[in-house]
């Protein structure tokens, strides 16, 4: 091999290793020194390094249904006065039906299931009867109101690493591992001379 030829090969295994660094450091996806560039229109991605979630407690009403049983005294079905009374009002207007005639029978069926009923009524009041009641159990609910404390997250404070400086900024969101920031390049100001 002669000399040319081994100069030729060094070089080239040096610009082989220069690539094979240049994407070590960048791993490979345009990611070097704490930021990635996926398009050039101002914007990259800083690699996140913390994220630190503000949170707030607020208390809360939170409505619930709260029911229970309550016993309660109520009229009992028939056979007290009301039982006297509907009996009586049916032997009447049996009465009354026997006796009429004709086109006047349905109007003596009425007037004898009111004269039985008034009859049956005043004879239970008088012999002392009385409206029975019974004990029923009933279920009474209503709406209450119990006081909680809630957490509630307002936003994140999120610390990224651009070009070996550490940043921090407020966003409504967990970015993840990296966060799209925006880059401002602008010439100091210089004098035009004419």
């Amino acid at each position: 091999m002669n000399v040319t030829t081994a100069k030729a090969i060094s070089v080239l295994g040096a610009v082989a290793a220069a690539a094979v660094a240049g994407n070590a450091l960048a791993d490979g996806n345009g990611h070097a020194y704490g930021h990635y560039r996926d398009r050039d229109d101002g914007f990259v991605y800083a690699r996140v390094v913390d994220v630190d979630p503000m949170v707030r407690y607020v208390t809360v009403d939170r409505p619930r249904e709260q029911c229970w049983d309550e016993t309660v005294r109520g009229p009992a079905p028939p056979f007290g006065i009301a039982g006297q009374t509907a009996a009586g009002g049916i032997i009447g207007a049996t009465i009354g039906h026997i006796l009429g005639h004709g086109n006047s029978r349905d109007a003596f069926t009425v007037a004898g299931a009111a004269a039985g009923a008034a009859i049956a009524h005043e004879n239970a009041v008088r012999n002392g009867a009385t409206i029975e009641t019974r004990e029923r159990t009933v279920q009474r609910c209503e709406t209450v109101y119990d006081h909680v404390t809630e957490k509630r997250v307002d936003g994140y404070r999120v610390t990224y690493v651009y070009d070996g400086r550490r940043y921090t900024t407020l966003t409504d969101y967990a970015p993840g591992d990296r966060i799209q920031v925006a880059v401002d390049v602008r010439p100091v100001a210089h004098r035009v001379r004419y």
